[in-house]
């Protein structure tokens, strides 16, 4: 099994996806936002946070954005690839398949990082945020299977802007220096 890059997720390619991101406990959490004319979607993830709303507990994430460079030139264009998350299912399940049948393209897509055993009161901060702008549910795949042998999805996002911020997080959930890249916009 590998991963081509036909645009089309197919099964092979998301139960190596469901593999990948439950094969280890990478001593993380990682929680979905997703927001679209003012309504949060929640799922059922245990962190709390500040707004009281729930976040989607992700299993695992893909993101792989990368320069083109045409002949004869000396600088490329960057490409964004979309982020690809995966979850187990859950509450919003059905509430995200509605915005790929929509096809709603106002969607702001907040993906977060934490420490897992850090301080986890609602007022703590990632170590890794990925803000999507003009987002796009684009897949939304639904498959049992892999290490998890329970029902999962994986989704695939396009967006307009993707604004990455990363930090150290200390033990008390507080964040250190911010660095910030822009893609698109």
């Amino acid at each position: 099994m590998s991963f081509n890059s036909d645009g089309v997720l197919d099964q092979d390619e998301a139960l190596r996806l469901l593999d990948l991101a439950t094969r280890e406990d990478t001593g993380r959490d990682v929680v979905l936002r997703v927001e679209s004319k003012g309504v949060v979607y929640e799922g059922e993830s245990e962190r709390q946070f500040e707004d009281g709303k729930q976040r989607m507990a992700v299993l695992g994430y893909f993101l792989s954005n990368r320069v083109e460079t045409p002949p004869g030139t000396s600088k490329g264009r960057v490409v964004n690839g979309p982020l690809t998350l995966v979850r187990s299912s859950d509450a919003a399940t059905a509430s995200l398949a509605s915005l790929l049948q929509s096809q709603a393209s106002d969607l702001k897509v907040t993906l977060a990082v934490f420490r897992a055993g850090g301080d986890d009161s609602k007022d703590a901060q990632p170590m890794l945020q990925m803000d999507l702008q003009d987002a796009r549910l684009a897949v939304h795949c639904v498959l049992s299977g892999g290490h998890l042998g329970r029902p999962a999805e994986v989704l695939g996002f396009t967006y307009r802007t993707l604004t990455m911020s990363s930090a150290p997080q200390a033990k008390s959930g507080l964040r250190g220096a911010v660095r910030t890249c822009v893609f698109g916009g």
